[in-house]
């Protein structure tokens, strides 16, 4: 534990402690002067609550376990008498902003009730002040009489000086329990993450959960590579979101209500059917999750006193490369991250971007060149700095001409020198991965060999059990992360084959084209510089994967 922790764990401990002794000092000088009617029957309410924590727990602290404990209790008494049952089934003990409680609390200001009885403290709750507020303030003001089975406490009952100890210490001790459980749950997330595990309580659209793996749902697959390919054809999220709902696809909200998973309607439009929306296609179209890249704990809380979430600093968050099977290839992943940057719009009348918008600069001030209809139908991409004497202006049918060419040019060189153009540093790259996939492999032997020679030690009685024990873990721990970095590898290898498979595959795609297209454009061309209608410089993006014969641009 770092100092800063310890620090304010013995700073909370000091806190807590002086509220206990002020708790126990109020506790001995006020008497609660009401007077109690012996003969009265109580109309009694029992609260039963669970935390998501505990439901792996004891079957004692179950619902049905309390509920079953409790009515028992209530029918052993003759001045009790049933009338309400409360339960908040995966609520936190330390929030006291539960819907079944608040419930219980406006039964008890309207007369409903004037008694609860729960199973012991921590079910009331577990937030140390505002549970002792309750018992030694509101419950006695609201004229509620509480019982506590398990701790044998009832308010109608005069506490001895060692209970009106006792109480707050045992509040307490269950706060304290609150703690070491947020720190424990930190603690598995932490090694979860650390060890590429999805942690999410949710399904990312796309895939399923298996064994706190990502596993690709081939129906929802499909709606995000066309969501993917319609970007790179020239949609924007806006007009894609829009055609989804026309051909009648579920939103990712409405797809897992479909597949009976929980969701929830944050960001997306509702109404009788949530529909799709720029920002729900856009989340999509940004997540690296649908290339093999899982990135998790994006966001954090100051403490379990504090559940506010906040931002955690970019540069704190680890990506973990080939966690999953990937969706999208990350050649499109990076070509559709290029164009979201981009300052792009749609033309008049229709639901795509101008071929060119985003793509076209002028060669000498460096600003992006516009569309301009001319009265003669013409078409031209024009400078709109004044403050730059270029002449940079040029038809629209003249660039397409040019730059269909060069990449057509460039196409076939690619197809017909493939295999001598992949780069060097490429193969360099992959070599080096085979030699670290090569060390972790015999570190693995290494490791197993040598517990495979612990077992012979124990068996011989070389060393004692709790030894064995802790080396046997030991050993496995380090098996499990060298397999694990291994695999990674592995999928690291396969993807550095696949991608270069896959430029060589988009060219052969595009080399059958009659004409321009966006896609055609975004996929091969990184930017265009217009200097003259004579002077064309087009930067190609595979200039550093394929090595081509002479200038890679086209001018």
């Amino acid at each position: 534990m770092c100092l800063r922790q310890h620090e304010s764990r013995k700073n909370t401990c000091r806190y807590n402690l002086r509220i206990v002794v002020l708790a126990y000092s109020l506790c001995l000088v006020v008497q609660i002067t009401r007077s109690i009617d012996m003969d009265k029957i109580y109309k009694t309410a029992i609260y039963l609550r669970l935390s998501r924590d505990e439901e792996g727990e004891r079957e004692s602290i179950s619902i049905s376990n309390q509920r079953e404990m409790l009515m028992n209790f209530i029918e052993s008494r003759n001045d009790l008498q049933f009338v309400a049952e409360y339960s908040d089934d995966g609520y936190s003990g330390y929030d006291f902003n539960r819907p079944e409680f608040n419930k219980m609390i406006k039964s008890a200001e309207d007369g409903t009730i004037d008694c609860i009885v729960v199973k012991d403290f921590s079910r009331l709750g577990r937030n140390f002040q505002k549970t002792e507020e309750f018992m030694q303030r509101i419950f006695p003001k609201m004229g509620i009489r509480f019982i506590s089975v398990h701790d044998f406490y009832d308010s109608n009952r005069e506490q001895s000086a060692s209970e009106r100890l006792a109480n707050p210490i045992i509040n307490l001790m269950n706060e304290y329990h609150v703690m070491e459980t947020s720190q424990k749950v930190r603690s598995v997330l932490e090694y979860y993450r650390q060890n590429g595990k999805f942690i999410g309580n949710r399904t990312v659209f796309g895939y399923t959960i298996k064994d706190k793996q990502l596993v690709v749902d081939p129906e929802a697959a499909k709606i995000v590579r066309m969501i993917f390919n319609l970007k790179i054809d020239g949609m924007n999220q806006q007009a894609i979101g829009e055609y989804l709902n026309e051909l009648g696809v579920s939103c990712p909200m409405e797809y897992k209500i479909e597949k009976g998973v929980k969701a929830v309607t944050m960001h997306f439009r509702t109404g009788e059917k949530a529909l799709w929306s720029s920002v729900s296609v856009r989340r999509i179209l940004e997540n690296p999750i649908y290339i093999g890249t899982l990135i998790q704990g994006k966001t954090t809380s100051l403490s379990y006193r504090d559940r506010r979430r906040f931002k955690k600093d970019p540069s704190e968050l680890t990506a973990f490369e080939n966690s999953h099977e990937a969706i999208i290839s990350e050649t499109t992943f990076l070509i559709v991250q290029d164009l979201l940057k981009r300052d792009t719009s749609c033309g008049k009348n229709t639901n795509k971007v101008h071929t060119f918008s985003g793509f076209v600069y002028c060669g000498n001030c460096g600003k992006v060149l516009y569309h301009r209809h001319s009265k003669g139908q013409n078409t031209f991409l024009e400078c709109r700095n004044k403050e730059c004497f270029c002449k940079g202006r040029i038809k629209e049918e003249i660039l397409k001409d040019v730059v269909f060419k060069t990449l057509k040019k460039h196409i076939g060189l690619v197809l017909k020198h493939s295999e001598p153009m992949i780069k060097s540093d490429f193969m360099q790259n992959l070599n080096i991965t085979n030699l670290e996939l090569k060390e972790l492999e015999n570190q693995v032997r290494q490791l197993k060999k040598s517990q495979a020679n612990l077992i012979l030690k124990k068996e011989n009685s070389m060393i004692s059990e709790n030894d064995y024990t802790e080396m046997h873990d030991f050993y496995n721990s380090r098996i499990a992360k060298a397999e694990f970095e291994a695999d990674k590898i592995r999928n690291a290898k396969i993807r550095m084959l696949e991608c270069a498979d896959e430029v060589k595959n988009q060219y052969q795609k595009y080399f059958g084209s009659s004409e321009l297209t966006r896609s055609m454009l975004v996929t091969f061309t990184e930017k265009i510089e217009v200097f003259s209608k004579t002077k064309i410089k087009i930067h190609l993006r595979y200039e550093d994967i394929f090595k081509m014969d002479g200038d890679a641009s086209g001018t």
